[in-house]
């Protein structure tokens, strides 16, 4: 017997007509497609900008003064910025068409997390009762958040996954009644 201004312990435990009523609405959450193309966009000036400064390299040793001290500085320098920037241009193009297809299902029967790619794909999905608990830490420069589920079940998901993983997580916390942990 217990009173109603306390809730039984347990999965389920402290859910509330709110809750219900979170739960009752349907919601998929996905990546911006504006946010997505602007980063294919970046990609693709990336590549321009390493062309053009390898063109800068060249143009440093045809143009007059030949290998002295400065044009030595001045073209190694560009050379260093070609590289970061050809370096960069593939890795947004993968990092936006990878996240293009991630994805959060919330219905009145759990979450459904595909965090996988088109030839790998992770589906998992975790009944409302079965979310043992949400954390979260800040990795390096992303937030990385963890919903864990009682059978030992994770879907992870960071800042390099979704441009906003903490309105993910706070969604799923709304709807599971558990606050969100700092791990």
């Amino acid at each position: 017997m217990s009173t109603p201004g306390f809730p039984a312990p347990g999965p389920g435990a402290g859910i509330t007509s709110q809750i219900a009523m979170y739960r009752a609405t349907p919601v998929v959450l996905v990546n911006s497609r504006f946010l997505i193309g602007v980063t294919m966009i970046c990609s693709i000036l990336f590549a321009f900008f390493a062309v053009c400064m390898v063109l800068m390299v060249f143009s440093i040793f045809t143009t007059g003064g030949g290998a002295s001290g400065g044009n030595l500085y001045n073209a190694f320098w560009w050379g260093a910025g070609a590289l970061a920037f050809g370096y960069s241009c593939p890795r947004l193009w993968i990092l936006s068409r990878a996240m293009a297809n991630y994805r959060v299902t919330m219905d009145i029967r759990g979450a459904m997390f595909n965090l996988g790619t088109k030839k790998q794909p992770f589906d998992l999905f975790l009944a409302w009762d079965q979310i043992a608990a949400i954390r979260h830490k800040r990795v390096g420069n992303a937030q990385q958040y963890w919903v864990i589920g009682t059978d030992g079940s994770q879907a992870i998901f960071s800042s390099y996954t979704f441009f906003r993983p903490k309105k993910v997580a706070r969604l799923i916390a709304e709807r599971t009644g558990l606050p969100i942990q700092e791990a």
